[in-house]
């Protein structure tokens, strides 16, 4: 597997020149106009992390052709659809290990596959915040639930907290806290205050005016 190299803006790649820079751009313009995200990541902050192993940083280990980034102290995830955060991912570093997603202006990129390496155990499929349907997917551990970007579980819901709710899995149980939040944390329709609230299979859950129908793996 080749080596990876650090640009002067930060970036980790493959190769001779760093793929998210624009060739002949000075690394002031890079960094302070323009800021990157890949699977659900702020480019800036996890490079700030990646270079500070002091204090809640990401340490990274090469191993058989992937990417080992372990997040210590840090709360969160990736909103849907991007990299769980917290915890460790798999960060595949070959290059067929690429997706192409749309971008606002109806073109296209490309960027790396995010896996999380803890064991899937649920899902949480709402139909609230789109009428199609969303599903949210439950690793073992925690699951944070809240409006804060870096939340595993992200709700673009006025009256969710920024940290909501945490959602456990342990012990091959599931529970569901609220986290102190402004409106609170239902469970059947059932107001669970500040303890913690064993769940199963079927059960609704509502923070704000979100509604999610719990879905366990097994």
């Amino acid at each position: 597997m080749a080596e990876y190299k650090q640009c002067p803006n930060g970036h980790y790649y493959q190769g001779d020149h760093c793929p998210y820079c624009k060739t002949g751009a000075s690394p002031a313009s890079n960094t302070s106009s323009k800021t990157e995200v890949f699977g659900g990541f702020d480019g800036q902050q996890a490079t700030a992390d990646m270079n500070n192993f002091g204090g809640g940083a990401e340490k990274t280990t090469i191993l058989d052709g992937a990417t080992i980034v372990s997040s210590q102290g840090m709360a969160g995830g990736a909103p849907m659809g991007g990299a769980p955060m917290g915890g460790s991912r798999t960060v595949f570093g070959d290059e067929d290990e690429m997706e192409t997603v749309a971008t606002p202006g109806g073109g296209e990129k490309q960027q790396r596959v995010y896996r999380e390496a803890r064991k899937l155990v649920g899902w949480l499929v709402s139909y609230t915040l789109d009428s199609m349907g969303v599903d949210f997917k439950l690793y073992e551990g925690r699951n944070i639930i809240g409006r804060d970007m870096d939340c595993n579980i992200t709700v673009n819901d006025n009256m969710v907290s920024s940290k909501h709710a945490v959602l456990l899995f342990r012990a091959n149980k599931y529970s569901i806290t609220d986290s102190q939040s402004s409106h609170g944390t239902f469970v059947n329709d059932e107001d669970i205050e500040l303890e913690p609230r064993y769940i199963k299979d079927g059960d609704v859950i509502k923070v704000g005016q979100t509604v999610f129908k719990f879905r366990t793996s097994f």
